[in-house]
């Protein structure tokens, strides 16, 4: 997980990590068991990597030793009874001794394996976020976390290209691995073609796909944050900007 201050970087975190990126989430402790069982069965949009224990702050996976995920993130949603109050690039007042951290993996981290292929996103090449969005893909429920449905992110990519796309994004398993739909026709069956025509998105930045290309979608880490906010449960509820 790659470490650094809130003021080291700007945009998008693309690219910044050569081996593995998070999403962070942080939960009321009651809430805890039902989000590692709501990770556990949809282990593709949520694939859990380390579970942060009440009243710890740092992460094995980190580059440093001395990291703290209340701080170290460039900026973090704060959520209060599923509604969102507010961006902040501290939550050390918010993060209590009842809250635990889930960190969830990023496809950013397989960004860098793109590039080394020639086969950088856009999103990446001009340091934007990635576009995403919520598709109509039902979340296997857990718990109090019901109704939930998958997010994706989205890169487009010359049709030639996505089956060596798919080959180097597979090895990615704990970072959502390969896409889990492709083409303009994928795009109509998850329900977001429209949106990705009109170069719109749910989250992160918007891009229009070029005319010689076609939209590619991963499961994406921002699908619990969602989750979470679509469940009106109670308390406040911390992660990390979505990009």
């Amino acid at each position: 997980m790659h470490h650094a201050g809130a003021g080291d970087m700007t945009t998008s975190t693309s690219g910044l990590a050569s081996t593995m990126q998070a999403n962070l989430l942080v939960l009321p402790s009651r809430y805890a068991n039902d989000f590692r069982d709501l990770c556990l069965r949809n282990p593709v949009p949520c694939p859990l990597l380390e579970v942060l224990p009440v009243k710890h702050y740092n992460s094995r996976l980190a580059s440093h030793s001395d990291i703290d995920v209340r701080s170290d993130i460039p900026a973090y949603n704060v959520y209060e009874n599923g509604r969102l109050r507010e961006t902040v690039t501290d939550v050390k007042k918010e993060w209590t001794d009842d809250h635990v951290g889930f960190l969830i993996g990023c496809s950013y981290s397989f960004e860098t394996a793109l590039k080394n292929n020639g086969l950088a996103p856009r999103s990446m090449t001009q340091n934007i976020a990635v576009p995403m969005f919520e598709t109509n893909i039902p979340l296997n429920p857990a718990g109090v976390f019901t109704g939930g449905f998958y997010v994706v992110s989205m890169r487009s990519y010359k049709r030639k290209d996505i089956s060596k796309v798919r080959e180097i994004t597979r090895a990615f398993q704990k970072q959502h691995g390969e896409p889990i739909a492709w083409g303009w026709d994928g795009a109509e069956r998850i329900g977001v073609k429209d949106k990705v025509h009109k170069g719109e998105s749910d989250f992160g930045d918007s891009l229009l796909v070029p005319e010689d290309e076609e939209p590619v979608f991963w499961g994406c880490g921002v699908t619990p944050q969602v989750a979470v906010k679509n469940s009106n449960i109670e308390g406040v509820v911390l992660s990390h900007k979505p990009g």
